[in-house]
């Protein structure tokens, strides 16, 4: 299935370039202005290079995708698999906001994106259908809405998310574990314990739930494993912890367990939740290592 401009702004000359990479294996061609290769015209106002350049750049850097040069390009080869996969969920989308939806349901989809060198020429036929500055903000608009959704529902948010309770109950349980006159180091330790089983419950029900681990003896083995990988983090919080309230005072030792939550611990976690516990992510040499199947 093609889309393009039938005013001759896109080149059909280039249709052969599309097909070849459909046949590569593309699901998805787009004829990209803002590749080495493509350009636009240069008649174009300033305020109209400024709303596409900076738009399409604006785009690729919410959608955190160095692939894609042309998010709002209305010349596309597509599958029919991806247009029957996507369609129904652009209905009621219009100009640019349905060009940049289809190219983020589409991905979202699995198609395989590919791109092309269009050199947007000038128009033959026809008149402008440049859409007004209302159409432009509702595109911005649905860009950020879709990321902001898109965030709020991530991996890496609910992790967060869970750390934030880890890390409060970290803290209440230091200040237990001090009341009941336990040394600083020994207070920072069980206060940790507390937070890894807090963070095991429900990073396991809730972040990694597309893999969660089920079974009594299935949850008790990876709920000691999971403590074995948690070992860097009591390791961390247990010299850092008492060294930052050492080097600050203890008056601040919220301040320093946020810090060394953050800055050290929160990293770690998630490099060894998704590598090793619940297996999110796979090395490169192990992926080599795997069988075909």
């Amino acid at each position: 299935i093609f889309e393009f401009d039938a005013d001759f702004q896109h080149d059909p000359e280039l249709i052969p370039q599309f097909l070849e990479k459909i046949d590569q294996g593309a699901d998805l061609v787009l004829g990209s202005r803002y590749m080495r290769g493509g350009s636009i015209p240069r008649y174009w106002g300033l305020m109209r290079k400024v709303l596409s350049v900076g738009g399409n750049f604006y785009i690729r850097l919410l959608m955190l995708d160095r692939q894609i040069h042309d998010w709002t390009t209305g010349y596309r080869a597509i599958r029919p698999w991806v247009f029957e996969k996507v369609r129904g969920k652009i209905t009621e989308l219009k100009t640019y906001t349905f060009q940049i939806s289809f190219l983020y349901f589409a991905k979202k989809a699995g198609a395989k994106i590919a791109e092309v060198p269009l050199n947007f020429a000038e128009r033959k036929w026809g008149e402008s259908k440049m859409p007004g500055m209302s159409s432009t903000l509702k595109t911005f608009t649905f860009v950020t809405k879709t990321r902001i959704f898109d965030f709020l529902h991530s991996r890496f948010f609910k992790f967060g998310t869970v750390g934030f309770t880890g890390f409060l109950v970290n803290f209440l349980f230091l200040r237990l574990f001090r009341s009941l006159g336990l040394k600083e180091f020994w207070a920072w330790l069980f206060s940790t314990e507390a937070a890894i089983i807090n963070n095991y419950i429900l990073n396991n029900l809730w972040t990694f739930k597309e893999k969660k681990i089920g079974g009594v003896k299935k949850t008790i083995s990876k709920f000691f494993q999971f403590n074995l990988t948690s070992v860097g983090a009591l390791t961390i919080q247990s010299v850092f912890g008492p060294l930052g309230v050492k080097l600050v005072g203890v008056k601040y030792d919220a301040a320093v367990l946020a810090f060394v939550v953050v800055c050290l611990v929160l990293p770690y976690n998630y490099l060894m939740y998704n590598l090793v516990i619940w297996k999110t992510w796979k090395l490169p040499w192990r992926k080599k290592l795997e069988p075909h199947k």
